[in-house]
C-alpha cells in the first residue's frame, strides 16, 4: 500500500498518552530492527520491563489492519474502551510515516522457504532445533496436527482413545469435595474457583469433539452434568455461578450427543439415564437443558424415540450445534444449506467469504444483516479478503443499524480518515461515542470537525448529559478547563462517588481551593466516623488533598491548626494517629 499515515492518524488510533509516549521513543531512536515484507512491518522498540518488545504491523489500504506488541499493554487493538494501540506500535509507525526507507524489505516466509527442496527444509530445521531444543516438543505436537489438516477429512484417522467414566467421576467429585470444611460464608466466595476447575474438565471434552472422538466427550459431559447436578443442594449458588455452569454445559453436549452416531437402544439408554437429572436441573430454574433431551429423542436424523414426548426446547441451539459440527467436518455444502434454512445469515456469510465465494458473500450481506455488530464482523472478514471498498461500503450501512455502534464506529472511523473520507470518519466516531462516550473519542471529532466544531460541540455535549457516565462529562469539563462545571457534576454525583470528586480534587486544587478543602474534609471525616483502623490510610490521602489546597492557597497556618485540631481529639487513636504523623 502506499504510505498513508500521518501523524494525525496515529493520534486517532491511540490515547493521548500513548501517543505523546510513543512520539518520545521515536524521537530518542528507541525503534530498530525494522524490516518490511510487503504490507508487513516488524520492528523492535526498547522498552522498560524487557530489553526490547517485538513489534508487528499488517497493513492495507485502510490503515492499519491488525498490529500487535510483546508488551504488558493489554489493549493494542482500538475498540473495546478505546485505549488505542500502545506506545510501542506508535514509535514504529512514527518511523515508518517520516523514515520509510528504514524499513529494510525482506522476502514473506513462503518466498523464502520456497527456495529450498524437502532435504534442505529437513536441514534447515534439524539446525533450529539444535539451537534451540525448546522448538522440538512444539514441532512434536504440531507435525500431527498439519499432517492431519493436509488430508481430506474422509482419510483422517478418528481418535481411538480410551476415556474412564471412573477416572473422570473421580477427578469431578475431587472438585466438589474441595469446599468441604469450609464454612458456608468462605465457600460462597471460593464458588467461581471451583466453577473455573469443572469448567475446564468441561474444555477437555471440546479438545475430544475437535479431535473426532465424540464418545470420548460424551463420556465426559454426561459424567459432569449427573456429578455436578446431583452435589447442586450443597452450594450456595445465589451468584449463579453453577447456573452459568449447567447453561454453558448445553451445546457441547448437544454436540457430543449429536455427533457420537448413537444406536437408538444407546440414545433409549442415554434418554433414561439423563431424563431425571434435566428434570431436577430445569425445577431449579436453570433453562435450556430440555434440549439435550431433545437432542436424545432427535437424533441427527430425527428419528424419534417412539415413548418419548414432545419437548418445549430452544431449537436454535440444536441449529447451532449442528452447524458447529458441519463446520468442524468441512461439509461446506451441508453447512451453508442448514445456515440459510434457520436464517443463520451471518455464519453463511462468513463461511462464504472463508472458501471465496465472495460476490455471493456481499450480496446476501446486503440483504440480510440488520445488526450493528453482524456488519462489524462479515466487513471485517471482507477486508480480510481484500475487499476493502466492499467493507466500508457495509460497515457505512451498519451504522444505521440496530445494536450498539461502538466497536463498529472505531473500527471504521480511522479506515474512512486513512481514505481521506473526513465527513464519514466523524460520522463513524459519533457512532462510537454515542454508544460509549469517552474523552478520547471526543478529542478526534473536535480535531476532525474543524471550523464545524463550534454545531458538534452541542450534539456531543447533549449525549454526554443525557448519558450516565458521568466521570466522562467531567473529563470533557476538566479539559476544556471549565472547572466550575466539573465541581458541579461532583457534587450532584454525591459523596458516595468519591472517585469522581478525587478526579475534580486533583485537577482543580490550585484554582478552587476552597471547595478542594470542604470536599476532602468531608471524605476524611466520615472514614474517620467509622472508627476502624482500614479506613484510616483513604482518610490520611484526603486529608493530604486538603493539605495542597491550603498550601497552593498560602494558608499553611490553617491547615497545621486544623491538623493539630485532630490530632487532639482522637489522641486515644494510635492507628489514626500513625497516618497523621505523616502528613
Amino acid at each position: 500500500m502506499t504510505n498513508k499515515m500521518t501523524e494525525n492518524l496515529l493520534k486517532s488510533l491511540s490515547s493521548p498518552e500513548s501517543f505523546t509516549r510513543g512520539h518520545d521513543l521515536y524521537q530518542s531512536d528507541a525503534v530498530f530492527d525494522t524490516f518490511r515484507q510487503g504490507d508487513l512491518l516488524t520492528g523492535k522498540c526498547k522498552g522498560s520491563s524487557a530489553p526490547f518488545y517485538q513489534i508487528r504491523v499488517q497493513l492495507d489500504e485502510g490503515g492499519i489492519q491488525e498490529a500487535s506488541c510483546t508488551c504488558p499493554y493489554d489493549r493494542n487493538t482500538p475498540g473495546g474502551g478505546w485505549g488505542g494501540y500502545c506506545k510501542h506500535i506508535i514509535a514504529l509507525m512514527l518511523t515508518y510515516v517520516h523514515s520509510p526507507d528504514a524499513f529494510i524489505e525482506q522476502k514473506n516466509i513462503k518466498e523464502l522457504l520456497g527456495q529450498l527442496d524437502k532435504d534442505g527444509l529437513v536441514y534447515l530445521i534439524t539446525k533450529m532445533v539444535d539451537k534451540n531444543p525448546d522448538l522440538y516438543s512444539w514441532l512434536q505436537t504440531a507435525i500431527p496436527a498439519v499432517s492431519a489438516k493436509s488430508q481430506p477429512a474422509q482419510q483422517r484417522d478418528k481418535r481411538k482413545t480410551e476415556v474412564s467414566k471412573t477416572v473422570y467421576k473421580r477427578q469431578i467429585q475431587s472438585i466438589l469435595h474441595s469446599l468441604q470444611g469450609y464454612r458456608m460464608s468462605e465457600a460462597y466466595w471460593m464458588m467461581g474457583g471451583m466453577v473455573d476447575q469443572l469448567n475446564h474438565v468441561r474444555d477437555t471434552a471440546y479438545d475430544f469433539l475437535e479431535a473426532d472422538d465424540a464418545h470420548g466427550a460424551l463420556i465426559i459431559l454426561t459424567t459432569l452434568l449427573t456429578e455436578v447436578s446431583g452435589s447442586f443442594e450443597q452450594f450456595d449458588d445465589s451468584d449463579g455461578e453453577l447456573g452459568v455452569f449447567f447453561s454453558e454445559l448445553v451445546l457441547p453436549l448437544v454436540e457430543a450427543i449429536l455427533s457420537a452416531d448413537l444406536s437408538k437402544t444407546e440414545r433409549h439408554n442415554l434418554f433414561i439415564e439423563l431424563e431425571p437429572v434435566v428434570e431436577e436441573l430445569s425445577a431449579y430454574g436453570i433453562d435450556d437443558l430440555d434440549v439435550i433431551l431433545a437432542a436424545l429423542n432427535l437424533g441427527w436424523s430425527e428419528e424419534v424415540l417412539d415413548e418419548q414426548e414432545d419437548y418445549d426446547y430452544d431449537e436454535s441451539i440444536l441449529t447451532e450445534a449442528k452447524l458447529n459440527i458441519l463446520e468442524r467436518h468441512n461439509c461446506v455444502e451441508e453447512f451453508l444449506q442448514l445456515c440459510f434454512e434457520a436464517g443463520e445469515y451471518r455464519r453463511y456469510i462468513l463461511k462464504q467469504i472463508e472458501v471465496g465465494n465472495f460476490e455471493k458473500a456481499k450480496e446476501v450481506a446486503w440483504k440480510t444483516i440488520t445488526q450493528a455488530s453482524d456488519a462489524l464482523m462479515v466487513a471485517k472478514a471482507l477486508r480480510d479478503a481484500g475487499y476493502l471498498l466492499d467493507a466500508l461500503r457495509l460497515a457505512e450501512k451498519g451504522l444505521d443499524l440496530d445494536g450498539n455502534k461502538h466497536e463498529l464506529g472505531a473500527w471504521l472511523g480511522p479506515i474512512e480518515e486513512t481514505q481521506g473520507q473526513i465527513d464519514k470518519a466523524i460520522k463513524a466516531y459519533q457512532a462510537a461515542f454515542t454508544s460509549l462516550p469517552s474523552l478520547e473519542l471526543y478529542s478526534i471529532l473536535k480535531k476532525l470537525s474543524g471550523a464545524n466544531w463550534g454545531d458538534l460541540r452541542p450534539v456531543l455535549m447533549q449525549i454526554l448529559q443525557a448519558s450516565p457516565h458521568m466521570d466522562v462529562l467531567v473529563d470533557v469539563y476538566l479539559s476544556e478547563e471549565d472547572w466550575d462545571k466539573a465541581i458541579s457534576i461532583a457534587k450532584k454525583a454525591g459523596e458516595w462517588n468519591y472517585s469522581l470528586i478525587e478526579k475534580v480534587a486533583d485537577a482543580v486544587f490550585p484554582l478552587r481551593p476552597d471547595w478542594v478543602i470542604q470536599a476532602s474534609r468531608k471524605q476524611a471525616e466520615g472514614l474517620i466516623a467509622k472508627t476502624q483502623s482500614k479506613y484510616y490510610a483513604a482518610a490520611a490521602r484526603w486529608l493530604a488533598k486538603m493539605k495542597q489546597a491550603y498550601l497552593a492557597s498560602g494558608r499553611k497556618e490553617e491547615w497545621l491548626s486544623y491538623l493539630e485540631g485532630l490530632k487532639s481529639t482522637y489522641s486515644r487513636r494510635p492507628a489514626l494517629q500513625a497516618e497523621l504523623r505523616k502528613l
